[in-house]
């Protein structure tokens, strides 16, 4: 009898422990875990971001049909990857202005990895908002948001610049002054590049087209509007149409060979201040 005692109270206090062990894990669940955390990337394609302008924003700018590629670098998350929301706004058409293929890749169910969003605009000119969430497979789910500055969809007659241009040059240009009938050489100025609200990164804005050759002769400057596609000057306007071309650096820095209606011609080299 006292062997059958012993057995029937161990029993007994297995089956009490294992039921408040039980409780205990009902009543404390597991503590979730962090969420994803990650690192975006400035979206590549047909894009660039460009700003602040001088209404002080700064977007990530498009053309009409255009491609942007959003990367993500998930960099840790414990509760594993499981799947993205993609999140467009805009105030413009209650449709969206774009749409949006999302892939994982190998990422999926891991804990770091690369997410990828691909925004394709339509052809319908306005600005949208993308916010990129990134879930992770705990319940509830675990989230990251990676908000852009907004995209400007744009319907520009040729192309995008390379670089945000947008900013304060010093110029150093030698030429032919008409005005005065002789040769000029290190005539410098500084110049502002920058968005009108009718501009945008295919179409700058020159503070003076000139390059201070005006103000030496007694002229005001002029401001124009000018042409560049990816990493070339195409074109201007006013006295300077279909005579303003030019390249510009990895640096930043911009070559225009230019003349106008008047006789007045340069080479004008540009350096960012």
């Amino acid at each position: 009898m006292k062997n059958y005692k012993t057995i029937y109270i161990a029993l007994f206090l297995g089956l009490t422990l294992s039921s408040c062990f039980t409780d205990f894990e009902d009543a404390n669940p597991t503590r979730p875990l962090d969420g994803p955390a990650g690192i975006a990337a400035n979206p590549t394609g047909d894009g660039l971001i460009a700003g602040p302008g001088r209404d002080g924003n700064t977007f990530t700018w498009v053309p009409v049909n255009g491609k942007l590629t959003f990367v993500i670098e998930i960099t840790d998350a414990p509760g594993l990857i499981k799947d993205v929301d993609v999140v467009l706004s805009n105030s413009v058409q209650p449709e969206d202005l774009g749409t949006v293929e999302v892939s994982l890749g190998s990422a999926e169910n891991q804990l770091v990895g690369t997410v990828t969003v691909t925004y394709m605009a339509k052809d319908v000119v306005g600005e949208e908002n993308i916010s990129i969430i990134v879930n992770d497979g705990q319940d509830p789910a675990k989230s990251t948001t990676f908000n852009y500055p907004a995209i400007k969809i744009t319907d520009v007659s040729t192309c995008l610049s390379k670089q945000n241009l947008i900013g304060f040059y010093n110029a150093v240009s030698n030429g032919f002054d008409s005005e005065n009938g002789v040769d000029y050489t290190n005539l410098e100025a500084t110049i502002e590049l920058y968005f009108l609200s009718f501009n945008d990164p295919g179409l700058y804005r020159f503070s003076d087209g000139s390059f201070g050759l005006y103000g030496l002769q007694g002229y005001a400057g002029n401001f124009i509007n000018v042409e560049i596609c990816d990493d070339k000057v195409v074109n201007a306007n006013e006295e300077f149409a279909d005579s303003y071309s030019g390249t510009i650096s990895a640096e930043g820095v911009i070559t225009i060979t230019w003349s106008n209606t008047y006789g007045d011609s340069g080479v004008t080299v540009m350096t960012p201040l």
